[in-house]
């Protein structure tokens, strides 16, 4: 494995280097979006050329950062360009970043910034720390270098809110595990550099749509126990979006509704992707590791929320999940 390049040493890099490509994971989430916006952000102030690219499209709860409208959704637009640098953010491992991105080549040199402990290092410069809250935490160090680097007084406040976007939403604002000191005294210097806590707070957790309520009802009547309650579980069918006119980015946070009862170990949401074949995220209270579960199917992530597809019938996912993370508890 790789060992972990420096701050100084990837900010010599952007110094040096005149174009960049900025792109994310699958299924984009917080982290991924504003630390995305962040550093392109940044790079743009500085002066350099670059463009930011996602395999899928921005949830609309993220569509109140600034410069989200400017995000790559399609491939054809990067067909024969070529980067001095190509940046990749919360990228567990090199597919993540979707069929197009991991056979990309048009790049002289490739920085991985990431968090998950399932990370492989798959970069030229890599910074990936598993005990940090979020993706975020490693960009805002390199944005403060790149602003010392700029004689700039303070992160441009932008830049700060998509960066407390990012810590919050892959906090759960400030509430999981996760959250230390550090990332505290992280979010307090975003806000003495603009950052509206309460603008970010409210965009996204307190701003939901009709669909999104309708599908929640319908994926909590799946709600299911197993192993003396120590397990919780739902599912959600493509069957669901369409009869709320739900999208698949509202599925996100209903995890945290089985997460939330007293006296569950483990709580995993089922979602059919495709005929035979369902996503399963999966949060942990610490008793189980479900990234070392996850990569029993080819997944990963964190000790505590991880992620992986399976495929096969809804019963035959269900059986074979729950009796493997019944052997844990």
């Amino acid at each position: 494995m790789k060992t972990n390049a420096t701050v100084k040493q990837m900010a010599d890099l952007i110094v040096g280097s005149n174009s960049f490509i900025v792109t994310v994971h699958e299924s984009p989430d917080g982290d991924a979006v504003g630390s995305m916006l962040a550093l392109n952000g940044m790079l743009k102030l500085m002066g350099k050329s670059s463009l930011m690219y996602s395999p899928d499209v921005i949830p609309t709860k993220l569509r109140f950062l600034k410069g989200w409208d400017e995000i790559i959704i399609k491939n054809q637009p990067l067909d024969g360009k070529n980067f001095d640098v190509m940046v990749m953010l919360d990228c567990g491992d090199r597919a993540r970043s979707g069929n197009y991105i991991t056979k990309f080549n048009g790049y002289k040199k490739l920085i991985n910034i990431d968090h998950h402990v399932s990370n492989n290092a798959f970069g030229d410069l890599n910074y990936i720390d598993p005990k940090v809250s979020s993706t975020a935490e490693h960009v805002y160090e390199l944005v403060k270098e790149l602003v010392a680097r700029n004689r700039m007084d303070k992160i441009p406040a932008d830049v700060a809110t998509d960066l407390l976007a990012a810590l919050y939403d892959d906090t759960g604002g400030m509430r999981y595990i996760s959250t230390t000191s550090k990332t505290l005294n992280i979010a307090a210097d975003l806000v003495d550099s603009g950052a509206n806590c309460s603008y970010v707070s409210e965009n996204l957790f307190f701003s939901v749509s009709r669909e999104r309520m309708e599908l929640a009802g319908r994926v909590l009547s799946t709600l299911t126990f197993e192993k003396d309650d120590k397990l919780a579980y739902m599912v959600m069918k493509i069957s669901d979006l369409e009869v709320t006119g739900a999208f698949s980015e509202d599925s996100e946070g209903l995890i945290d509704f089985p997460r939330s009862i007293y006296g569950v170990e483990v709580a995993f949401l089922i979602k059919e992707v495709a005929k035979d074949k369902y996503k399963l995220s999966f949060r942990s209270r610490g008793k189980v590791d479900v990234n070392e579960f996850c990569s029993r199917f080819g997944g990963g992530g964190h000790k505590v929320a991880a992620g992986c597809t399976i495929k096969g019938s809804l019963d035959e996912v269900t059986s074979k999940v729950v009796s493997q993370l019944a052997e844990l508890l």
